[in-house]
């Protein structure tokens, strides 16, 4: 047995689960951001920023799950962790008291992490994603539209960098698989 399957397969510890419920509650801190930021509108979505707002908890809720799937390489878990790291700092590229564009940054990075991971697993990957998914739609067209309004929210350097540090968009990947 691999470091990484006994990993896997070992007992959640106080720390893990310490994890968990603190991933829960900025869960629950990012739906009432969300809806804040509505109510301050009038109720309205707000275009395309709005779309993408509301799909922050679902993408945080998958990352937290992914964590605990044991189908995931370790490195895939590193990768997972350090964007949900990013989303629960409030201090980031884009700060998250910004509103609405200190969320928009912290969804972006989620879609290009979790992106990143169904290039890299392949088919495997869609479909774990997929089985953790509990957001409106497909979990993939999901990510497609999150990366494909990035360049439209975000400034071009902020999006760049979220790129590097995350991960790519799947139209990038797939692009730079055509070559």
């Amino acid at each position: 047995m691999t470091e990484t399957d006994a990993l896997a397969e070992a007992e959640p510890t106080a720390e893990v689960a310490f994890e968990v419920e603190r991933a829960e509650r900025h869960y629950t801190r990012l739906r009432r951001a969300i809806a804040a930021w509505f109510r301050r509108r009038g109720g309205r979505a707000g275009g395309i920023v709005g779309e993408v707002l509301l799909l922050l908890p679902d993408l945080f809720a998958l990352t937290t799950r992914l964590m605990g799937d044991p189908r995931l390489p370790t490195w895939t878990k590193v990768q997972l962790a350090a964007a949900s790291a990013y989303v629960i700092s409030p201090i980031d590229l884009i700060p998250d008291f910004l509103v609405p564009l200190g969320l928009v940054d912290d969804t972006v990075a989620l879609a290009f992490v979790l992106s990143r991971i169904v290039v890299l697993m392949e088919g495997a990957g869609a479909d774990i994603l997929a089985e953790h998914w509990e957001g409106p739609g497909n979990v993939l067209g999901a990510l497609l539209k999150v990366a494909g309004a990035a360049d439209d929210i975000l400034s071009g350097h902020v999006v760049e960098r979220l790129r590097a540090t995350f991960g790519s968009s799947p139209a990038r990947e797939a692009a730079g698989n055509q070559d």
